[in-house]
């Protein structure tokens, strides 16, 4: 049995891939860059405030059964913060709170219910915007959408200004990491179906309870570690050594050569360039082209610190503010997280990735002063900046012709990664399903 696998990257894609094949008896060896798991999606202590940190605020849904799945196999799944129900409350700068409230009935009536209960806008928008959720039950045809903004698609249901800017734009940027006039409708369309109209249960939103490499990461290297795979970490992988029309090894940056039957890649998309030959990019062009065709979206996440507790509200959504979520740290984590611990995120932060941590955090203290009256009184006793560049891709319209599939033109060579051809954006959902789809063709 030809059952030895290289897998390159740690991130969510590789450690699922590791895991389903360590269990299914495979020899796996894990290849990592850096001398920590977790890719795009980690914690670290930072020297400076003593406090553990994520370097970025991720959002699970309650639909997303590919990562519960992978966090239940590892032995992680109680390391979530899972909502009763879907509930977000939005606030303006006035000090007015809006809260979407979905209720313990079946889908899709509780998103019906909650949309004419959201009084952050006038009763009219409120009807039409039922007429979003009337064509993603009925209307199945996407494919025309492929070509189409979430901004095209919401106007040609007769969405108005009030409702893109209070509701639609703001779930814009938490999914798809990119506003409505450059993200693609069909992708959207794909998330919204799948988490709002599926079931009650899939609707709710999910936050790790602990920060990121204790929710998942730590568990999935002693589950590795436990069933015979090998971590490498610090080893950068220069390139692969191909034979013929397939992979014999992978060589180190120190020169080491590390032989296998099958390899798979969950390095980002513009790392290929780095792994995979110059010629066999060229000759197979129409597939790697994801490496020319996919841009960058960035996202930069604040954690402020205040001497005090700032708001009861666990999370927030930010109505015309640059910065369009809140996370309240000290309720979210289960174990013992100072009081005053607010992380702040902007998606999609392409107008705001130029500006200083300075900046960044004048700007922030502005945002919230007006929305938390706590604030003022409060002294902020820590800040820390992080800056996300190319923290997904951007989902623009039209960017499903060039995610390429698990398979390769490379016989015993698999991709993963959320920038796969997964039907969905780049979400930790995608690259869970990403990392078992390559796992599932080695097995075959």
């Amino acid at each position: 049995m030809s059952n030895k696998v290289i897998i390159i990257g740690g991130g969510f894609a590789g450690l699922t891939a590791a895991a389903e094949l360590c269990s299914s008896g495979y020899q796996v060896t894990l290849i990592e860059q850096r001398g920590f798991l977790g890719g795009r999606a980690y914690s670290f202590i930072d020297k400076h405030g003593n406090i553990e940190l994520d370097n970025g605020q991720h959002i699970l849904m309650g639909c997303y059964e590919n990562t519960f799945r992978f966090l239940k196999t590892i032995g992680a799944l109680d390391n979530l913060y899972i909502q009763e129900s879907l509930g977000v409350d939005f606030l303006d700068k006035n000090g007015d709170i809006y809260s979407l409230d979905c209720p313990d009935i079946p889908a899709p009536l509780h998103i019906a219910s909650g949309i004419l209960g959201f009084s952050a806008l006038s009763l009219p928008d409120r009807f039409r915007m039922l007429k979003v959720s009337k064509d993603l039950v009925f209307n199945k045809t996407d494919r025309a959408l492929k070509d189409s903004s979430i901004t095209e698609w919401l106007n040609s249901l007769g969405q108005g200004k009030e409702s893109r800017d209070n509701f639609w734009g703001i779930l814009s940027y938490a999914v798809m990491n990119e506003g409505p006039d450059s993200a693609s409708a069909y992708l959207f369309k794909n998330v919204l179906r799948k988490a709002f109209f599926s079931s009650r249960k899939g609707s709710r939103i999910v936050l790790p309870a602990v920060p990121l490499s204790r929710m998942y990461v730590d568990s999935a290297e002693d589950y590795i570690n436990k069933h015979g795979g090998i971590i490498k970490k610090t080893a950068l992988v220069s390139g692969l050594i191909m034979k013929n029309d397939h992979v014999s090894g992978i060589r180190l940056r120190d020169g080491e050569i590390i032989n296998g039957d099958f390899y798979i890649s969950a390095v980002p998309y513009f790392a290929l360039k780095r792994i995979i030959p110059e010629d066999i990019m060229i000759s197979h062009h129409e597939y790697f082209s994801v490496t020319e065709k996919l841009k960058p979206s960035p996202i930069i996440s604040i954690h402020m610190l205040f001497d005090r507790t700032i708001t009861d509200s666990t999370f927030v959504a930010l109505i015309n503010s640059p910065v369009q979520w809140v996370f309240n740290k000290g309720l979210i984590y289960r174990d013992k997280a100072p009081a005053g611990l607010l992380s702040l995120v902007i998606s999609g932060a392409h107008n705001y990735i130029s500006w200083s941590s300075d900046e960044l955090i004048d700007m922030s203290m502005k945002e919230i002063k007006e929305i938390f009256p706590l604030v003022n009184s409060a002294k902020l006793l820590y800040s820390k900046v992080i800056k996300e560049r190319s923290a997904t891709f951007s989902p623009q319209p039209g960017v499903e012709r060039f995610r390429p599939s698990q398979e390769t033109p490379i016989k015993n060579l698999f991709l993963a990664g959320d920038w796969t051809d997964t039907g969905i954006p780049a979400t930790i959902e995608g690259a869970v399903i990403s990392g078992y789809r390559a796992a599932e063709l080695i097995k075959v």
